[in-house]
């Protein structure tokens, strides 16, 4: 459930497309920092300022330095990890299974400075959760029951969110709106503060199974069965649509453009006016997870490819890759930018830190 919000991918193949456009001269990247769970296992990782946090089997959760991947502190939170690891100001929040003759689900609130836990919310017991940002509130998105709205505002109750029937899935949430997704492809705009529905969209072919709110307050969403569609956000009118090959599995929205990823192997930039084509770039295969980086690159990692792709997002072209080990895949949502520029990889192999021109300031 916790990794349904998949992002971009991408790997090198003599294909058509951008792998015959190779752009400049490359930097290598060089292997700088390794980290592997002691514990049995990684099930959950997340990215800041601050370092990368690592969520383990067995209930511990350990802060590591963005540059050098070395052991900030180390908390054992009483249960396992059943969720994403959410960073959101100077917290760190998690859900947990605790292990008992009655099981229960449990949001931990961690300090993200010393790992001490501040507070502890009780959810009603699901098997996996989704954790969300949404202003200054967090939105815990159960597997198989309504979300949940914490606020930050001591002594407040959690908020259930009323508009939600069974079969629906979250799409995001901002300081006022939760989007959700019905299976009959509608999507439902529901208030953060009441529950209630705000607007329904009517659907068409496809669940919709991601989606962004752009600048100017439109929602773009990508279907299962690969429509993109830019869209009031609350109200029923569509300003375009756009039909890829296969289902929609990474939205992006920056600077009046809209970058997307379809199961039909291409890497697409559209114009988040009009939805006209800016480039299209085929694939090896399916894009399985990727990120946009700081730098001006789409970071793309493809199924089955032992190598991450940047591409530079002006042109989609390659610009440089960074080479994996035999067998070793990028898990998903498991691309982040560590300190000085450096990437930070969640693999089948643990955590990695790598850096361009072999600047790292220790190798470990």
């Amino acid at each position: 459930m916790f990794r349904h919000l998949l992002t971009v991918a991408l790997a090198v193949s003599l294909v058509p497309g951008i792998f015959g456009q190779q752009s400049g001269e490359q930097t290598p990247y060089t292997l700088c920092s390794t980290d592997v769970s002691g514990s049995g296992g990684i099930v959950a990782v997340a990215a800041s300022a601050s370092g990368v946090a690592v969520g383990e089997k067995g209930g511990r959760i350990r802060l590591l330095g963005g540059d050098t991947l070395e052991a900030v502190w180390s908390a054992e939170v009483g249960g396992e990890v059943v969720s994403n690891l959410l960073i959101a100001g100077n917290f760190l929040y998690a859900v947990v299974n605790t292990a008992s003759s009655e099981p229960s689900s449990k949001l931990r609130v961690l300090s993200l400075e010393t790992g001490l836990i501040r507070r502890t919310h009780e959810l009603a017991s699901d098997r996996s959760f989704f954790l969300a940002s949404a202003g200054g509130a967090v939105v815990s998105v159960p597997a198989s029951s309504a979300p949940v709205v914490f606020s930050p505002i001591e002594g407040s109750k959690p908020a259930v969110v009323g508009a939600w029937s069974e079969g629906d899935s979250f799409l995001f949430a901002d300081n006022e709106r939760v989007l959700l997704a019905s299976a009959n492809g509608r999507a439902k705009l529901a208030s953060l503060q009441t529950g209630a529905i705000l607007s329904e969209k009517a659907g068409s072919d496809g669940k919709v199974a991601i989606a962004v709110v752009t600048a100017d307050g439109r929602s773009v969403v990508g279907t299962e069965s690969g429509e993109i569609r830019a869209e009031a956000i609350e109200a029923n009118g569509r300003f375009w649509t756009f039909k890829t090959g296969g289902a929609v599995v990474y939205l992006k929205s920056y600077d009046g453009k809209i970058l997307a990823a379809s199961n039909d192997n291409f890497l697409y930039l559209l114009s988040e006016d009009s939805g006209r084509v800016i480039w299209r770039s085929r694939l090896p295969g399916r894009p399985s997870t990727g990120a946009l980086l700081t730098t001006g690159s789409a970071a793309v990692a493809v199924l089955g490819e032992e190598r991450l792709l940047l591409i530079d997002i002006s042109s989609g072209k390659v610009s440089n890759t960074v080479a994996l080990e035999a067998d070793e895949e990028i898990q998903p949502g498991g691309i982040f930018e560590g300190i000085g520029g450096k990437l930070v990889l969640h693999t089948t192999r643990g955590i990695k830190a790598f850096a361009a021109n072999g600047s790292c300031r220790k190798q470990n």
